[in-house]
């Protein structure tokens, strides 16, 4: 009796973007095992997904007629990615906007810019960054990327143009939480820092990171 692979066993899955921002193409791969004979002459397939209002719709007509598959389960698989995927973005859209509302009334000018992204399981997609400056003192707040050990996501704080990364943002426990360098009380290096963690997020943690940033820069 034949193993019955899952579908992650069955499919090597890349996520590509189209020409519109709303659509994607799932592309499924076969990656039988040696002994599936069958498995193996499968040929690549792709199922177009479009996010509307009301839910996601699906393009099949890329698929063709020649292929055993169970719609359902693949629909179930690329729902699933597309939630990840508009999660993440939303986690990171939410950041972006509380450390650009905290920023300016911590007297910072922001810019909102784009950063594109890649992750093996969500594919290619968009997220927002923020440039800050106040005076000469310039720093950016990057998405880097949604798979970490806690599988929530980290966005880093980099002092510009060396790109020191003075702080970093990683969401667990269901919210961002703020990670950075405070200098030791005492150090006659400036620089050597201690790892802290606040957890959650606040205006005065923000605004104590800012200053040290300042600090350093100048």
């Amino acid at each position: 009796m034949s193993e019955q692979l899952g579908l992650k066993q069955r499919y090597t899955i890349h996520v590509e973007e189209t020409e519109t921002d709303s659509a994607l193409q799932f592309r499924f791969d076969p990656s039988p095992s040696k002994s599936d004979i069958a498995a193996r002459r499968k040929t690549p397939f792709v199922v177009g997904v479009n996010e509307k209002p009301n839910g996601l719709e699906f393009d099949w007509s890329m698929v063709g007629d020649n292929h055993a598959i169970d719609r359902q389960e693949i629909e179930s698989e690329i729902a699933a990615r597309m939630a990840e995927r508009q999660d993440w973005q939303k986690r990171v859209d939410e950041l972006v906007s509380l450390i650009e509302k905290w920023g300016k009334e911590l007297d910072w000018s922001t810019r909102r810019i784009e950063k594109r992204l890649d992750d093996s399981r969500i594919g290619r997609h968009r997220v927002p960054a923020l440039l800050l400056q106040q005076e000469t003192c310039r720093a950016i707040l990057e998405p880097i990327g949604r798979s970490t050990p806690e599988d929530g996501g980290v966005v880093d704080l980099y002092l510009m143009p060396a790109y020191d990364d003075i702080a970093s943002f990683y969401y667990y426990d269901n919210q961002w939480n703020l990670h950075y360098g405070d200098a030791l009380e005492g150090e006659e290096d400036p620089t050597a820092a201690r790892y802290v963690t606040v957890a959650g997020l606040s205006k005065e943690a923000l605004d104590k990171v800012l200053a040290d940033m300042r600090k350093y820069a100048a």
